[in-house]
């Protein structure tokens, strides 16, 4: 009875743990199965193209050892915040210490398990606030220093949300990281998360606009985030044009949803473009690429008042001939506009004014602005009156319509 018992135990064990092969082909076949997974996993994480440094299992290796999880801990004690909502909700000793060392308070709470999305932003925002009483140092330099945007993303990384993208909800998270990314040059994730985020499936029509609209957003921190503290204007409207030319090959995106993703990044790009003018020193390829973007990006309404805000705003020779033509038609149409167009109807044409006023065409300016008061009177008001030859009352009031054209 005994042996039977023991007969019918190993039988079972057996089938629950095969044997490992015991000749040398079997033992080959194991190692390149095993091979196999450990390089799909790798190419899992890190994408093929992207360089062939960032897919060795060295480099796959580090980044692990590298997360903030095995950071050693320094003997401080970091109190649970589990539901942190706002600065207010952190404890005072734990926010001294956020302000003081954003990086290191980051990494303990990682290592601690207590990090979410709220402590990261406290985090970013304290690193930012640090940086810019730093009156005597470079901002950028000690943005690259800190490399809290690649901690940041390690931790994403670790505790599964780089995956999930649950974060590119939080718009104050992804401006406030958008920055140090930039300027630590880490475009790969950000590159990784818009190309991912247009191929999840979306079950409902409500769900995909919204998560549309958050794509949209982290598009429009990366490339303010460009301009501001990476290569510049330039360089954001190369991006944008990549960006766009990709997603029109995608089979994942129709031209609709394009067109919506890229709307507010475009618009960004085009005010900008309009505020450096001659100090953007672009050159005429930027130009072209911008103004041919237009048609991706842009409403049926909005298309031709954009083109004519590039010859507006050229930082070489601006000319008012499309701008007026534009005037023309809006006027014959009555204003009928989109209401969500109309302030930047206005601001188009208060730009007409401002170019046609520094051209010296006065009585043209006039008539621009009597149109502008008649289809757009709450916004433009009637008070307004074109000034006299006078050399200081013009320069007057370019800087009055300057002034308007900022707010």
């Amino acid at each position: 009875m005994r042996k039977s018992l023991t007969l019918s135990w190993r039988f079972l064990t057996s089938k629950l743990h095969q044997p490992l092969p015991l000749n040398r082909r079997e033992s080959q076949q194991l190692l390149t199965r095993l091979n196999d997974s450990f390089n799909r996993n790798l190419d899992r994480q890190y994408p093929q193209g992207l360089g062939d440094s960032d897919h060795s299992p060295d480099h796959h290796i580090k980044s692990l050892l590298k997360s903030p999880l095995f950071a050693k801990q320094r003997p401080y004690h970091v109190s649970s915040t589990r539901a942190i909502e706002a600065t207010q909700d952190v404890p005072v000793r734990d926010l001294m210490f956020a302000v003081e060392e954003p990086a290191e308070y980051l990494k303990q709470q990682v290592a601690a398990g207590t990090a979410n999305i709220d402590t990261a932003k406290l985090a970013l925002d304290s690193q930012m606030k640090k940086i810019l009483v730093s009156a005597s140092l470079d901002p950028k330099e000690c943005m690259k220093v800190a490399e809290i945007g690649s901690l940041v993303v390690s931790w994403l990384w670790s505790s599964g949300q780089y995956e999930r993208m649950d974060f590119i909800k939080d718009r104050t998270f992804i401006f406030r990281l958008m920055p140090f990314l930039v300027v630590e040059g880490q475009y790969k994730p950000v590159w990784e998360w818009l190309q991912r985020s247009c191929k999840q499936n979306i079950p409902t029509k409500e769900a995909r606009l919204s998560y549309h609209r958050d794509i949209g957003v982290m598009l429009k921190a990366l490339l303010r985030s460009e301009v501001t503290y990476g290569q510049g204007l330039e360089s954001g409207i190369q991006m944008f044009v990549t960006y766009n030319k990709s997603m029109r090959l995608s089979s994942h995106l129709s031209n609709v949803v394009a067109q919506k993703i890229s709307a507010a990044a475009g618009a960004y790009l085009m005010w900008e473009f309009a505020s450096q003018g001659a100090s953007a020193n672009l050159g005429d390829r930027a130009i072209d690429d911008l103004e041919l973007s237009i048609d991706h990006w842009a409403t049926r309404h909005m298309v031709a008042p954009y083109q004519a805000l590039i010859d507006l705003s050229h930082p070489r020779a601006p000319n008012a001939s499309r701008a007026l033509k534009w005037i023309s038609v809006t006027e014959a149409s009555d204003g009928h506009v989109a209401k969500g167009n109309r302030l930047s109807n206005v601001r188009i044409g208060l730009k007409t004014v401002e170019v046609l006023l520094a051209q010296g065409s006065t009585k043209e300016a006039a008539r621009v602005m009597k149109v502008l008061q008649t289809l757009f009177a709450s916004e433009v008001g009637s008070n307004w009156e074109m000034p006299n030859s006078n050399k200081g009352e013009e320069e007057a009031t370019l800087r009055s319509l300057n002034l308007l054209l900022s707010t």
